[in-house]
């Protein structure tokens, strides 16, 4: 990590394609991120502006924004320049709290895919891994 940030989310070109790793350092900031998309869940907000929440910096992108939707017409992840639309109906939401869960509950560092491998962008969040 860069600074005295928790969460770093990069951009990248990788080895399966466009990549957005979420970084996180503290079990805190994933609990609050797993907060945040409980919330979208609930239907309490509509999306979360990942790149806009506490103690984030990112790399060579300018927003991450997690969008529930009832059901997808198009891709579930949309880039535009810099700007990632990253759409996940109820489902997908209750998938990805419980991928949240599995890192909270593990006993050291991780990751999970968010996203497809095939998909437009990749999307992998880590937990307390060295880069």
């Amino acid at each position: 990590m860069r600074n005295s940030s928790e969460t770093l989310i990069c951009y990248y070109q990788g080895a399966y394609g466009f990549t957005i790793r979420i970084d996180v350092r503290t079990k805190e900031w994933l609990e609050y991120f797993k907060e945040n998309i409980i919330l979208l869940r609930d239907g309490v907000i509509k999306e979360i502006e990942v790149t806009c929440l506490d103690n984030v910096e990112i790399d060579n992108l300018k927003s991450l924004t997690l969008v529930g939707v009832k059901r997808k017409k198009h891709s579930k992840v949309s880039i535009l320049k810099d700007c990632v639309i990253w759409s996940q109906d109820i489902e997908e939401i209750i998938t990805l709290i419980g991928l949240i869960d599995g890192l909270l509950e593990g006993s050291g560092s991780g990751h999970q895919y968010l996203t497809n491998e095939g998909d437009n962008v990749l999307i992998v969040l880590g937990y307390k891994e060295t880069r």
